[in-house]
């Protein structure tokens, strides 16, 4: 069994077919299926279901994906454990970070850039769900959420700050002359809000069933940076965490009342024994900046 073959198998995986995996690879697909096709017959049992063009993955392929994508994330830990040796901040840092997170990050990344000429910073930004299994699948180094769901036991979670959900207005907005509103008046209020998927949607509209609450949503979007800027420069109303609205001085957060809100962030690392050096050294500096 190889690395390579390792290799082959999760891309493969990935995308259920041959010929994508194989260029995804930099190879041919009769040297990416040959290598597969080795694999299987050392393990004894088929890893895809071959339909025509179309395969899936077999129970045993479901089975080994998990155990291959470990295999090769500890070999990856080992080279940048060597390199760490050699005292060479190098390689990449490939980061994953929730719409939230935008402005706060990108301090840290600017500082890292000048402090390690060596290190490539790679930022990826998405949704929560996404995000975690692409750090599970060693595609991301580390990733910055505002989570309530419970976190997969291959992740470690850090803490980092609690935050709540806010009304958020222009300071134009007459609304903005409130400190407060009740929760159940946003069922008044025409709302922007984050598409389906995010987590903070997820998290508001759970509020809004307990509380049989149907509120009005006209617009819906799937970045929170576009979100805001629709806020700033309108009589529009959202509801975001607060710490989302850092660096947006033309915006009011108005308190929510009746409803606990508040949420934890967290940094999310692979639970291995050796972590790259680099990444300890982000989450101490981006420490520092809250």
């Amino acid at each position: 069994m190889e690395i390579q073959q390792l290799n082959y198998f999760i891309k493969t995986a990935e995308v259920l077919h041959f010929t994508k995996a194989a260029e995804l690879c930099f190879v041919t697909q009769s040297a990416l299926s040959q290598q597969i096709k080795k694999l299987e017959e050392e393990l004894g049992m088929p890893l895809f279901l071959r339909t025509g063009k179309k395969i899936q993955l077999t129970e045993a392929g479901t089975l080994f994906l998990k155990h291959a994508q470990q295999i090769v994330g500890d070999v990856q830990s080992g080279k940048q454990a060597i390199e760490d040796l050699n005292a060479l901040i190098g390689g990449e840092l490939r980061i994953g970070v929730t719409y939230i997170f935008g402005l706060l990050v990108l301090p840290v990344v600017q500082t890292f850039a000048k402090s390690y000429p060596k290190l490539k910073i790679i930022v990826e930004y998405g949704a929560t769900e996404p995000l975690e299994q692409k750090l599970i699948s060693n595609e991301l180094d580390l990733v910055l959420v505002i989570s309530a769901n419970e976190i997969d036991s291959r992740i470690r979670k850090i803490p980092l700050f609690t935050s709540e959900l806010v009304m958020a207005v222009a300071k134009t907005n007459p609304l903005a002359a409130l400190t407060q509103i009740p929760f159940k008046k946003l069922e008044d209020i025409p709302l922007i809000l984050p598409s389906q998927g995010f987590n903070s949607r997820e998290f508001l509209d759970n509020l809004f069933e307990k509380n049989n609450m149907k509120p009005k949503i006209p617009i819906e979007l799937n970045a929170i940076h576009p979100l805001l800027q629709i806020i700033e420069n309108s009589e529009w109303a959202t509801v975001v965490t607060e710490m989302a609205l850092s660096g947006w001085h033309n915006i009011k957060a108005v308190k929510l009342e009746g409803v606990a809100t508040e949420r934890i962030s967290y940094i999310l690392t692979l639970n291995n024994e050796y972590q790259k050096k680099v990444i300890n050294l982000f989450i101490a500096a981006f420490r520092k900046i809250l």
